[in-house]
Order: structure tokens, then sequence, then C-alpha cells
């Protein structure tokens, strides 16, 4: 009796440990399916401040409704994160068609910035330099520089320093004329001002630097854009000509005002002639590519050395009458090349505006905060000229208590 229930206890407790060990074998197993994450790869904790884009599309909200803007889209990246993206209004007025992500917009003068970082690419390959000759590249180019030694240079192209009164025959350039006819106009000037150290935009003098690009690299300019940045970068939907304009389908138009509002306009050919000065075609989704790589986060595509080069401070710019000098908070601002170094008492920009064809663009980052902002407008209303300095100044004050974090 004694041995039949010793036996029994043995094989109660044999039963026992089976139990345990089917049931460690079963944890075992579901610890074994949660994926393994590499701590490379573990996504960071998102910056994304819902308090904060309440505000920022209040006041979003509020501008569009006061400057009756047709349409825009805006995006904001932080460390690389997008934290804001929203497009608000249509492609067209008085048409239900949304803006969305992947529409369309001209860039305008934005363009330059893509010609300034391909130049810098160059030069940081060794292929190109900044006090290069213009005629070596481009030998039809005869203007001669008011400096001791005569010589135009591919910085005074890049960095509006040619001595030549601003906007010197950008009416050539309204009117669609070619660049080869652009040149021979050119050649008949003579510079008012010290080239290289007197600031006056251009756009025809500006868009010799294609003509240079294209003899250095042996492409086109479209074809060197695409293959030293849009394709890199998996810009898709970015383009720089008016036939690529002209057949796309998700696009905006760009809006005109006139007694009873904006209205919309048909596309032109203006400024795709020299899409250097004014030319660039692309979408939201493709900038926020464009704004993380100037940004340094591409370095494979632009370098950090390419970053410096394009926005080094080459010319002051300080003393120009425009809206940006005008900002509050003010202290200084210079030209780097095809990109604007914009510095008030919070914030030091790296910037450029863009307007064309009824169309409105900007772009700007805060080196030190690694914050950047695309806003893209279908209109040239008044709120474009204030939404760089304005989203600044809400992000600065809304963290005014918190710089040790934000920073």
């Amino acid at each position: 009796m004694r041995t039949t229930v010793l036996e029994n206890l043995k094989i109660f407790a044999l039963a026992f440990a089976l139990i345990g060990v089917f049931l460690g074998f079963s944890s075992f197993h579901k610890v074994q399916n949660v994926p393994f994450l590499p701590v490379g790869l573990i996504p960071e904790k998102s910056l994304v401040d819902t308090a904060f884009n309440r505000l920022l599309e209040k006041e979003i909200n509020s501008k569009l409704q006061t400057y009756q803007c047709p349409g825009m889209a805006v995006l904001v990246l932080r460390k690389n994160q997008v934290i804001y993206e929203k497009q608000f209004g249509n492609k067209k007025k008085y048409e239900i068609s949304p803006i969305d992500a992947n529409t369309v917009f001209r860039l305008g003068s934005v363009s330059k910035g893509f010609a300034g970082i391909l130049a810098a690419i160059l030069m940081d390959k060794n292929m190109l330099h900044l006090d290069d000759p213009v005629s070596m590249y481009v030998p039809e180019v005869t203007m001669k520089a008011k400096s001791k030694d005569k010589i135009l240079r591919v910085r005074h192209i890049l960095t509006h320093s040619t001595g030549l009164t601003q906007h010197a025959y950008s009416n050539l350039v309204d009117e669609n004329r070619d660049m080869q006819t652009i040149i021979t106009y050119l050649n008949r000037l003579i510079p008012r001002d010290s080239t290289g150290k007197a600031y006056a935009y251009q756009n025809a003098a500006f868009g010799l630097i294609e003509k240079v690009i294209e003899n250095v690299t042996g492409m086109s300019y479209a074809h060197a854009l695409d293959f030293y940045l849009f394709s890199p970068l998996s810009m898709c939907g970015t383009s720089c000509s008016f036939e690529e304009i002209s057949n796309t389908t998700n696009v905006c138009y760009g809006h005109k005002y006139g007694k009873h509002g904006f209205v919309p306009i048909d596309f032109s050919p203006h400024y795709y002639n020299v899409a250097s000065a004014g030319g660039i075609n692309a979408p939201l989704s493709d900038m926020r590519k464009w704004l993380s790589a100037v940004m340094g986060y591409y370095p494979n595509v632009i370098s950090p050395n390419a970053q410096h080069i394009a926005f080094s401070p080459y010319i002051s710019t300080s003393s120009d009458r425009k809206y940006f000098n005008k900002w509050p908070g003010f202290e200084s601002s210079h030209y780097g090349l095809g990109w604007r170094l914009v510095n008030t008492k919070t914030n030091q920009l790296v910037y450029h505006g863009g307007m064309v064809n009824g169309f409105r663009a900007e772009i700007a980052f805060d080196k030190d905060k690694d914050l950047g902002i695309v806003l893209l407008f279908n209109s040239v209303c008044n709120y474009s000229n204030y939404a760089v300095h304005e989203f600044y100044d809400l992000w600065n004050e809304y963290y005014k208590d918190e710089i040790g974090t934000y920073l």
C-alpha cells in the first residue's frame, strides 16, 4: 500500500514537471516570435507636438482666409522627422480639386538653390572652382568684369556680384529668349558697380551657370540635375521644363489677383529657358527630400563640404531693400551660392524664396535648431512674404521656456 502511494506521488511529480517544461517552452516561443530589432533601427522618439501643430494650423488658416490664398502646401522638418505636413485649398480656384502631397507647383527662384548646390557638388569633386573664369567654360561670354583683372568668375554669377544693375536683361528671360541670345546681349554690358563687391540680383546672368555646368559635366543642365540630384534623392515628381509641367495631371495652376480676388492663369513657358534661375517644378513630397538633403541628411549626395561651399556668406545683402531684411529681429543677410543667409536675433536661416507664373515658394532651415520648413503657394498672396519668419517666431515663442530641450 505504501509503495503504491509513493509511486503515485512520483507519477504526479513527473507530470507536474512535464507541464512546467511545456509551459516554459511555449513562453520561450512567444518571446522568440517578437521580431528582433537591431539598435540602429530602433525608431527615434516622435518629435511631433500636437499642441504646437494645432497652434500653427490655426495661424495658417487665419492667414489664408485673410489674404484669400487659393491654396498651399506646407511641411516642417525637425531633426529629419516630418513634424507637420498639410495641404490647404484647391489646385485651381472655382474647381473642387484638393491639393495633395504629390501636387506639382512651380518653384520660381527657389530653383537657384538647386543650381548652387549642383555647382558646389562639382566644386567638391574638384571639377569646378569658384574663381574659374566663366569664359574658360563658355568662350562666347566676353563681358568684362569691373575689377583689376577684368575677369568675370563663376563666383560672381552665383552670388549676384557681377556688378551689373539689378535684373539686367531679365526682360529677355520673360520674353523666353534662349540662353545664346541672352549671352549676346550680356556681352554688350559694362558693369556699373565693382564686380565681386557689389550685390545686385540677377536672372539672366545667373543663367550662365547652366552653360558652365554643361561644359564641366558633358551633360545638358537638365540631365546634370537629374544625375546629381533628382535621381539620387528619388525626386521622381521634379522636373525643369514647360513640357513636363504641361503634361502633368496632378498640378496646381498659378493665380493672379484681380478685381474679384484671385483667378487662375495658364501655364507660361517663362523661365524654363533659364531653368537655373526659375524653372524647377516639384511637389511637396519631393521638397521634403530636398529639404532633408540640404539640411545634411543625405551626405552621400550633398557632402558636408559641398554644403559648406554653398552656404558660405560670400557677399553682404544687408542693405538690400527686400522683405527678408525687414523681418523682426533682423541682424544681417548675405548671399551664398543660390541661397540667402539671413540672421536674426533668434535664428540663423539658410533661405530662399521664389515667384513665377502666379506661384510663390519659400524654403528655409535653421542649422542650429535643425528645423526647416517648405511652403508652396499657388498664388502670390501677401502671406508668402511673412510665412517663414512668422513660423519661426511662433516656434521661438512657444518653446521660449524650453530652450534647453529643443535646441
